[in-house]
């Protein structure tokens, strides 16, 4: 693992293996400290060119509404300009975290395969499946997140 950013707040690193990035927020952010770790994420796809993440959010807590807006929207649409195509979250049992998890990928356009995880072994697993186009062109996953 190579690390692309560690702070009091986030990691980053890269995982060359799989062509991945495992991004971990070690604490809840404030609303700047989300924004900047987003953009830092965006920062680090170009860099890596790797548009597979692994977000592990067992700590980052619940997000701001506006917040949420943001990372659906312009936060979304950078960061599918930079090749975002699939990422999967570690989620907490939390139901406030997954709660604010689920509004905010509700939000987001459908142009990124996601699924959540309980595990990061299991995220790690399902991100680096493979895509396919169908005869139809529109992503199949080669396997599911609930297998």
């Amino acid at each position: 693992m190579e690390i692309y950013l560690d702070t009091d707040v986030k990691r980053i690193e890269y995982n060359a293996a799989h062509h991945i990035l495992i991004a971990t927020w070690k604490v809840a952010p404030t609303s700047a400290e989300f924004r900047n770790g987003m953009m830092a994420m965006i920062k680090a796809m170009e860099h890596f060119k790797t548009g597979r993440l692994v977000y592990d959010v067992t700590h980052k807590g619940a997000l701001l509404e506006e917040d949420q807006v943001w990372a659906a929207t312009e936060w979304r649409t950078q960061a599918v300009a930079v090749g975002h195509s699939k990422v999967a979250f570690v989620v907490p049992e939390d139901v406030f975290t997954n709660m604010s998890m689920e509004d905010m990928m509700e939000k987001a356009d459908k142009e990124v395969s996601f699924a959540y995880f309980g595990r990061k072994e299991d995220a790690i697993r399902w991100v680096i499946i493979p895509q396919q186009k169908s005869s139809m062109g529109s992503d199949v996953l080669e396997s599911r997140a609930d297998q």
